[in-house]
């Protein structure tokens, strides 16, 4: 394998993971958000404070990773087409 496919490989790699991750975060995000409007009745009942401690730790990881896939798919694309 060549050093440029190895690069390639590595960035698109780096990119699919952060997305992965960002989509999870997604989730969570949009969980928390959905709680806060429409709140459960069963037993697993959250707290607001909890709820937004959710949000301030999940929204700057989801900006961290998804600025990571932009710049991992930038970077794989460029040296891809080298």
């Amino acid at each position: 394998m060549k050093k440029t496919n190895f690069l390639v490989v590595f960035w698109l790699l780096l990119a699919i993971i952060s997305f992965i991750i960002v989509a999870t975060n997604l989730y969570n995000i949009f969980d928390s958000i959905s709680y806060l409007l429409i709140p459960a009745t069963d037993n697993d009942y959250q707290d607001s404070n909890s709820i937004i401690r959710q949000l301030i730790q999940g929204i700057p990881l989801t900006m961290i990773y998804g600025t990571a896939f932009y710049f991992s798919l930038k970077q794989g694309i460029k040296t891809y087409k080298e």
